[in-house]
């Protein structure tokens, strides 16, 4: 059933990342768009591209709730970081260029970290549980955290530190409703019934929050920073809530636990080299239009 669930995972992020290439690709075109909030995000839904990429993002993250129901989220949401591999492959595909050697390293890294992750930790046969109230603290609690990322991300200058702390925002929302959506999978399988629930609800606003976050992200037109912020930030807070509120297993012995340690910092380093590698702007963009288009962006 592991199994199973990892390759869900992992089919899930090539579609979200494809979806968020798309979408990037939309915002970062529509230079001119003024605003923000919702009135900003309903301009985007009309157009086609941007709704393609909603559409394969939503295929992605449908089969990511199967592998979070059968498959613990401190396992499932590490593999998840696959997608920003997968987002600058097709990102060079859109945009007719060749990945650079540091690009397939950090790929390299990665996947090595990924296996080794999956062998670290023991398999979790047992069903995640989560009271109301404690699914209630840990919404309000996560909604504080990306509120306060999203308040020093309009006061930031930088706009590369805008993007950073957005995508924070938007990872660490989106890696807590994936806990959230673990249990609520985890329940449906011995009853279709249990979707219609609280933690249910709060995962909608944890995702609606992080959806808005990560659009006004790929707005400041850092991509891979912004996509690879939310890459380590989804998994950490999601494996931070599997192990301290769900009680999902760690290593037993110190040995895994090493294994396990250099493994994270194999992904953590692999992420980094990623966005490192494909950070300015996309060909065709000028200099002077990346200043115009900044000055139109900002608040």
């Amino acid at each position: 059933m592991l199994v199973v669930a990892v390759v869900l995972a992992v089919v899930g992020a090539l579609f979200i990342a494809l979806g968020s290439a798309l979408q990037e690709q939309v915002v970062v075109g529509m230079r001119f768009l003024g605003g923000r909030g919702v009135r900003w995000l309903l301009r985007l839904v009309r157009q086609p591209r941007w709704l393609l990429g909603a559409a394969c993002a939503g295929l992605g993250v449908g089969l990511h709730v199967l592998a979070l129901s059968r498959g613990p989220v401190s396992v499932i949401q590490p593999v998840g970081t696959t997608g920003l591999l997968f987002a600058l492959v097709v990102k060079a595909v859109l945009e007719r260029r060749r990945l650079r050697l540091s690009q397939s390293l950090g790929g390299v890294a990665v996947v090595v970290g990924l296996v080794g992750l999956l062998l670290a930790l023991p398999p979790d046969t047992k069903a995640p549980t989560l009271s109301t109230s404690t699914a209630v603290l840990l919404a309000v609690v996560t909604l504080a955290v990306s509120g306060t990322a999203v308040g020093v991300a309009w006061s930031a200058s930088s706009r590369s530190a805008r993007a950073a702390a957005l995508a924070f925002a938007a990872g660490t929302t989106f890696g807590v409703a994936s806990a959230l959506i673990s249990v609520i999978g985890h329940r449906m399988l011995v009853d279709l019934s249990a979707i219609a629930s609280w933690p249910t609800l709060l995962a909608v606003v944890l995702l609606s929050t992080g959806g808005l976050a990560q659009q006004h992200a790929y707005r400041m037109r850092r991509f891979a920073l912004a996509f690879a912020m939310l890459e380590i930030a989804d998994p950490v807070s999601a494996a931070t809530v599997g192990v301290l509120v769900l009680g999902e297993p760690l290593p037993s012995t110190p040995l895994a636990a090493a294994w396990m340690g250099l493994s994270a910092t194999g992904i953590v380093v692999g992420v980094v080299v990623l966005a490192r590698s494909y950070i300015g702007p996309a060909p065709g963009h000028s200099d002077h239009a990346r200043v115009d288009s900044d000055r139109h962006l900002s608040p």
